[in-house]
């Protein structure tokens, strides 16, 4: 039956604020999961993001879905409650993390409290990276490791999220700035109860889904094989000097890795050098202002004020925002080394803690150029990233030695 003028314009009043957001949309997902009409779904726009689509027919005005998104939902920076270094004190697990293996320790502790621990996997040969849930320390392997690509986060996640805490069990969720923001803006109250802990990773940006999409089958086709696993914080050549690996299964079930330093990979390339990050990312909106109990990462910079410290394999930046994130730091602390620190030392290292960083000047044109279908030949040809992406890294070493 046809709508009159009248419910047609009634509809058009209703339409929610996140669908005008453009380019400011952080792609969390969060909006989609809490419509319960099923009037949004998050669909890959031309380079691989996720963005909001609309059916108008379902919508019934109610604004929830306004009311989750980070962006339309800021809220203000916040002080940490205790600023600290710290590392693990096995070896095995320093060596297999990213950085100083906060997370897995942290993450250790939630699954052997009968909790679930929530974070980005590879799924799809490594061709795509989910959130998902780990509820033994089996599944948890599939969390560990830094992956240099946006994670989608599907509503059902969400939900199952949600069904833990109803439950009363634990559960530690880790991500982005703008996925626990919008995690939190979706559980609501929940968020702050005893059984929710969150973490956010200090985040550079978050690459095109695309672009590594191209690139690993560009990898798996100079292997000749199906890429298996992909390590890109490998500590084979040190923490600092970290390199890229691609595990592949050949025909007699041998695995073969090939890789090298970081600087040598033309997509982590493209990614330091922010020319295939989300436009959001140019100015995000939940820096320091996520809510999260945890922020983790790279204490870059810690060699120049620890020279005391062995450094070699890793060390962690653990900001406690809350007093629930400090409970959590202090009941893993004899499974580390720790230190004091300060906001100041952090960020003097790691200025992605609070300021977003700024776009490659051709980023528009390359961007362009993926969407059109250009090769990964035919990208890297012209966008070699080689120059700038040195200066860049002599900039950065500078800040990590303190010079």
């Amino acid at each position: 039956m046809r709508m009159t003028q009248q419910e047609q314009s009634g509809r058009a009043d209703r339409a929610p604020e996140i669908i005008s957001l453009g380019d400011s949309c952080c792609g969390c997902g969060a909006c989609s999961a809490k419509c319960s009409k099923g009037c949004l779904s998050m669909t890959p726009d031309e380079v691989g993001f996720l963005r909001p689509s609309f059916n108008s027919d379902l919508c019934i005005g109610c604004g929830a879905c306004d009311s989750t998104c980070p962006v339309l939902s800021r809220n203000p920076v916040v002080e940490p409650v205790e600023v600290s270094w710290a590392k693990s004190l096995s070896s095995d697990v320093l060596q297999q993390s990213s950085s100083g293996g906060l997370f897995g320790v942290l993450a250790d502790a939630a699954i052997k409290s009968d909790g679930v621990v929530v974070g980005a996997s590879f799924q799809e040969h490594c061709h795509t990276v989910r959130h998902e849930c780990a509820t033994d320390l089996e599944d948890l392997k599939r969390l560990q490791r830094s992956k240099y690509v946006q994670s989608e986060i599907p509503a059902s996640l969400y939900r199952e999220v949600k069904e833990y805490l109803l439950a009363k069990r634990l559960v530690f969720f880790t991500g982005t700035a703008c996925q626990v923001s919008g995690m939190r803006n979706y559980l609501g109250k929940l968020a702050d109860s005893a059984f929710f802990i969150s973490a956010d990773v200090i985040c550079h940006g978050a690459p095109s889904p695309l672009l590594w999409r191209k690139w690993i089958e560009f990898q798996s086709s100079a292997q000749n094989s199906e890429i298996d696993d992909v390590n890109f914080r490998s500590k084979t050549t040190g923490w600092s000097s970290y390199s890229v690996l691609y595990y592949a299964r050949t025909e007699k079930d041998d695995c073969r890795v090939t890789g090298g330093r970081y600087g040598d990979d033309w997509y982590m390339r493209a990614f330091l050098d922010n020319a295939s990050l989300r436009s959001s990312c140019f100015d995000c909106p939940a820096k320091r202002s996520c809510g999260s109990d945890l922020t983790l990462g790279d204490f870059w910079g810690f060699p120049s004020i620890h020279p005391e410290v062995d450094s070699s394999i890793g060390v962690s930046a653990v900001l406690c925002n809350t007093d629930k994130g400090k409970k959590w730091f202090d009941r893993v602390s004899p499974k580390l080394e720790i230190g004091p620190s300060s906001y100041d030392e952090v960020i003097g290292g790691n200025p992605a803690l609070a300021a977003s960083v700024a776009p490659h000047p051709q980023r528009c044109k390359f961007m362009r150029a993926l969407a059109k279908g250009a090769s990964i030949k035919e990208l890297s040809s012209r966008w070699s990233f080689t120059d700038t992406f040195f200066i860049r890294l002599r900039r950065k070493l500078k800040r990590m030695l303190g010079n």
